[in-house]
């Protein structure tokens, strides 16, 4: 009992139905790489704003103590 190797249209329809979705599952998976790309630049430019604000409020709380200590 050997297996019928034979082609048939409906082979052949699910054969290019296979590498179809093989090239959208490809073109999603590049594209998400290339989005992930973009948000991890997007997130590294709002930690040095985070890090550029903390560092100021720093600054001024150093102030605002000078301050209170001059005025006592």
């Amino acid at each position: 009992m050997g297996k019928d190797f034979t082609i048939s249209i409906g082979n052949i329809i699910w054969v290019i139905g296979v590498i179809f979705m093989a090239g959208t599952v490809f073109a999603n998976i590049s594209q998400l790489g290339k989005d992930i790309i973009v948000l991890e630049q997007r997130l590294e430019k709002k930690i040095k704003i985070i890090n550029e604000c903390e560092d100021r409020l720093i600054e001024l709380e150093k102030e605002l103590a000078r301050t209170n200590c001059i005025h006592k």
